[in-house]
């Protein structure tokens, strides 16, 4: 007899909960004592040491410098994340799997290494890692979300997690994720809904939710998660990370545990999260390095070594295409229209080209992508949900219909008039990108957008409504985009839309009806940079640049 989701889900809370508990108990905390942003709370608590609290302040690149000299070990930066993961947990629901004890056993290991032969094992020698719960370490499950995996044991990692650990990873601790990894939100019927430790009213988004709430923590110096249309920016701008979408063939997926079997139309892709933009860097070089080589791990990699100063000639100006407060389909929060205008102001300020760059077909991009994923998604995620008893929620029930219409045509036809269909939308953009080359002037270097709507939404509201067109259309093209932050939510100076304001569409009202200064004060506003297909190393250097620029404006 199959077990409800309800009482697996039991299973798998109890699992989490003793673990944590365990290695760091801490006693209950009342809901009404904690401010609205909680990322004050590790350091106001008491819970945490100076030296702990410090080791959480401190970034990646810093911590492996420590190591390196011996300041610190990783067993004390391993234990210092493990109970600021705990406390993360207990203000924001983000963790699923707890490696505690293998991530200390590791991070002994290393050290007592490092001691013996005065030699690192790798670039990441000691650095605890986080992982979205669909990147495998066996034996621990990989449960996407959904009751069918939640308490199965695994038994093979996937190959980046090999990757990583031979680098010198030490992993300690995996995040929660939406249902099937299918939503911008983080929210199932096993582990429960993440919320946004920058205003706890929000969501951190989705799919990789966990990771944002986590890494916005400072319980996770760096963290690894997925993208297939937005999950990666969409949780990374909505808790104020740097987070890189990368094209397919950079990274590898292989052995990880994907919602949509066999789906090939749309990749799936992964990538770094990390409050520092450094981080994120380091990931990159580490993982594409020769001694790496992915490329001889997983048949679907690149061969293509991380470059450093693709911009060339150093320094010289940048041309960006701005996408504006709106795609075509939605309309944008007025906070995340204050914060292109921020960015497009501070780059014509600091001598670099700002062009507008209008949204043509983004509407027949993201209605394909929606389409690929409907008929090619269905099939494969509602029937099991229904055999555990899984209510669906609302945003899965509009995108995930296909397999409950009464006559279903799909076949081979159908996918070939789809996949001709994402070929010339692919050719076509390409075009128009490299039509604004000029007599003087090469083409645009990168596209500013928005990655979402608004600066992340209130919990819940993907219930009524969503949209990921904004992260989506760069999934369908196989571009790369990197998110950053700009600023805040500020109810004096973002007012609502007036009457004068026409929505584009029910949905484009129903999204903008939402906005209230007053809710939505404080909220992390973030916007991306989208690159050209492989262009990643690009794409961290303008973000460097952008950031730098940013860093210098007083509008922010």
């Amino acid at each position: 007899m199959v077990q409800s989701y309800k009482e697996i889900s039991a299973m798998a809370q109890k699992r989490r909960d003793d673990a944590l508990s365990a290695f760091f108990p801490i006693p209950g905390i009342a809901e009404d004592s904690l401010p609205q942003d909680l990322r004050s709370y590790p350091r106001t608590s008491g819970l945490l040491t100076q030296e702990e609290l410090d080791i959480i302040d401190t970034d990646a690149e810093a911590l492996l410098e420590k190591i390196k000299n011996r300041t610190l070990t990783s067993v004390q930066i391993t234990s210092a994340f493990c109970k600021a993961s705990v406390i993360a947990q207990k203000l924001t629901n983000c963790v699923t799997e707890v490696l505690f004890k293998e991530g200390l056993e590791r991070a002994r290991y290393l050290d007592e290494y490092l001691e013996r032969t005065g030699s690192l094992v790798g670039p990441l020698h000691g650095l605890p890692l986080s992982l979205k719960d669909s990147f495998i370490t066996a034996p621990y499950p990989s449960s996407i979300g959904m009751a069918i995996h939640a308490n199965i044991p695994t038994e093979k990692d996937a190959v980046l997690v090999n990757m990583l650990r031979d680098l010198g990873a030490v992993f300690y601790v995996k995040t929660n994720i939406p249902t099937a990894m299918m939503m911008a939100e983080t929210t199932n019927r096993i582990w429960g809904e993440t919320r946004n430790p920058i205003h706890k009213g929000l969501t951190p988004g989705g799919s990789t939710g966990g990771e944002g709430a986590l890494i916005a923590m400072k319980a996770s110096p760096l963290g690894v998660g997925t993208d297939i249309a937005g999950s990666i920016r969409i949780p990374s701008a909505f808790c104020r990370l740097y987070g890189l979408k990368p094209s397919f063939g950079r990274f590898s997926t292989l052995g990880g545990k994907p919602s949509i079997p066999g789906q090939d139309f749309v990749y799936a892709v992964c990538g770094p999260m990390s409050t520092s933009l450094g981080a994120v860097k380091l990931f990159c070089e580490s993982v594409l390095s020769d001694r790496a080589a992915p490329w001889n791990l997983d048949p679907k990699i690149i061969p293509m070594p991380w470059r450093n100063d693709v911009i060339q000639p150093r320094g010289r100006r940048l041309r960006f295409g701005i996408l504006g407060a709106n795609d075509g389909t939605i309309t944008c929060h007025p906070p995340i229209e204050r914060a292109v205008s921020i960015v497009a102001n501070a780059l014509k300020a600091a001598g670099h080209d700002v062009i507008p760059w209008e949204p043509i077909n983004h509407r027949e991009i993201v209605d394909l992508l929606n389409e690929s994923f409907d008929e090619l998604g269905s099939d494969a995620i509602i029937p099991v949900l229904e055999a555990y008893k899984e209510p669906v929620f609302g945003s899965m029930e509009r995108a995930f219909s296909a397999c409950k219409k009464g006559i279903r045509k799909f076949d081979p036809e159908k996918l070939r008039q789809m996949i001709v269909k994402r070929n010339q939308l692919q050719t076509e953009y390409l075009n128009r990108w490299m039509a604004t080359k000029t007599d003087t002037e090469g083409p645009m270097d990168g596209i500013i957008a928005p990655v979402a709507p608004s600066g992340a939404p209130r919990l819940g509201m993907g219930e009524t409504v969503d949209y990921v067109g904004f992260t989506a259309f760069v999934n369908l093209l196989d571009y790369c985009a990197c998110t950053f932050p700009v600023t805040y939510a500020d109810k004096s100076i973002d007012h609502p839309r007036g009457k004068e304001w026409t929505p584009l569409s029910p949905q484009d009202k129903m999204i903008q009806d939402d906005y209230d200064p007053e809710f939505y004060h404080g909220a992390p506003v973030s916007l991306q940079l989208v690159g050209k297909r492989l262009e990643e190393e690009k794409v961290l250097e303008m973000v460097e640049i952008v950031a730098d620029v940013l860093k210098k404006t007083t509008y922010n």
